[in-house]
């Protein structure tokens, strides 16, 4: 960049921002995050003059700044809700008990047991499809069959698991 484009956009840098961060500051309440918005205004705002119309700078640069200050809220607002979202799972994994946990192994034994007792075509459909949770067409591949075949497995396993097992059994 030249000299002189370089003075000229320190000017309006200048010029402009202190309403750049007004803006920013009413959306985000919050003076470090107005001030990052601000700059990322102002790294927009370069990257896009090749592209500026000539036609209402401070509207051209208001709406920029609003934009960038709402995606700061947007990305702040989502980090927190991952964050609540994490801590609540960290709580729900270590309020499990050990008896919990025991009951849960044995339960799982007990299907897996179970799976063994199915035919021998329907038992991959099953332990495929609910216990490493594949789609039919994972399992087609895996299987080398049709997806339509799978369907059918899945369908006749369950049929067959109605009639053998009884439903206090898990």
């Amino acid at each position: 960049m030249k000299t002189g484009n370089q003075q000229a956009l320190r000017l309006l840098i200048e010029r402009h921002k202190h309403q750049v961060f007004k803006i920013a500051m009413s959306v985000l309440h919050d003076e470090k995050a107005a001030e990052d918005a601000a700059q990322e205004t102002f790294i927009k705002m370069v990257d896009s003059l090749p592209s500026y119309q000539f036609q209402g700078f401070k509207t051209w640069i208001s709406r920029i700044a609003l934009h960038k200050a709402i995606d700061a809220r947007r990305k702040k607002q989502k980090e927190r809700e991952d964050f609540s979202n994490a801590e609540q799972e960290y709580r729900n994994n270590n309020e499990i008990s050990t008896e919990e946990v025991v009951l849960r192994n044995e339960k799982k034994a007990l299907v897996q047991r179970s799976i063994e007792e199915l035919p021998e075509k329907l038992r991959y459909a099953v332990r495929y499809y609910y216990l490493e949770e594949l789609s039919y067409t994972e399992i087609a591949k895996r299987l080398n069959l049709a997806e339509k075949t799978v369907e059918m497995r899945l369908y006749r396993a369950r049929k067959w698991m109605k009639a053998h097992w009884k439903e206090g059994d898990f």
